[in-house]
């Protein structure tokens, strides 16, 4: 397992994010209504729908941010075995979240700085944390939706494209951002290391290879 308490000493939880504010007419409750409108009779083929992208902004001290939270939803299988009379009724559909942030407006990631150069990166962090929890909290309590993951991609340096993410600078950065993430969230959350991202899984994973696992 990855220890990364000397990464959370560096962010801190003092830190208190900038103001934000919703981007765009998507929101989760727009969300919800495009899902409502799913035929319920057809059968579940475990195809993924693309949903709208949630955009949210922020103005640091440096640059304006934009963060941007794409959806995608599939129909779940529920098979019932001795259901108890007054159980609840499992959900209807499943969502994946992916989780992206950058400079507002920047076209070609080389014109400007990286984020991490600007001196104010673990309060843009704790400001995308902020919005991140928000939105999983708002679909956590729609209980016909089951969150099954939150993908997080870094953006490498050219530089850095060979190395393992959990070693390059965005990386790291993003490492900090899922433990810090993973003890606000609602529910048991196991993050996982892929090849090019982390992947934040709703319940526990047992595993015979615990380099591939973070604990949050």
């Amino acid at each position: 397992m990855i220890k990364l308490k000397d990464l959370l000493n560096e962010i801190g939880e003092g830190v208190t994010p900038f103001s934000w504010r919703k981007a765009g007419p998507t929101s989760v409750d727009s969300w919800m209504g495009e899902l409502a409108m799913v035929d319920k009779s057809t059968s579940v083929t475990g195809r993924w729908e693309q949903l709208p992208t949630l955009v949210y902004e922020f103005t640091g001290d440096k640059a304006t941010y934009e963060v941007h939270i794409a959806g995608g939803w599939s129909k779940r299988l529920n098979i019932s075995f001795n259901k108890k009379p007054g159980a609840p009724k499992p959900p209807s559909f499943n969502l994946i979240i992916v989780v992206s942030f950058d400079i507002k407006g920047k076209e070609n990631p080389n014109d400007e700085p990286e984020i991490t150069n600007f001196g104010e990166q673990f309060k843009v962090l704790s400001t995308v944390v902020d919005i991140t929890e928000k939105v999983v909290k708002e679909i956590s309590e729609i209980e016909w939706i089951k969150l099954e993951e939150i993908r997080i991609v870094p953006k490498l340096e050219d530089e850095e494209e060979d190395k393992p993410i959990t070693q390059s600078k965005r990386g790291r950065f993003y490492l900090a951002y899922i433990k810090k993430q993973g003890n606000k969230l609602p529910g048991t959350w196991t993050a996982e290391i892929t090849n090019d991202m982390f992947v934040l899984r709703n319940g526990k994973i047992t595993s015979t290879n615990p380099d591939k696992y973070i604990e949050i």
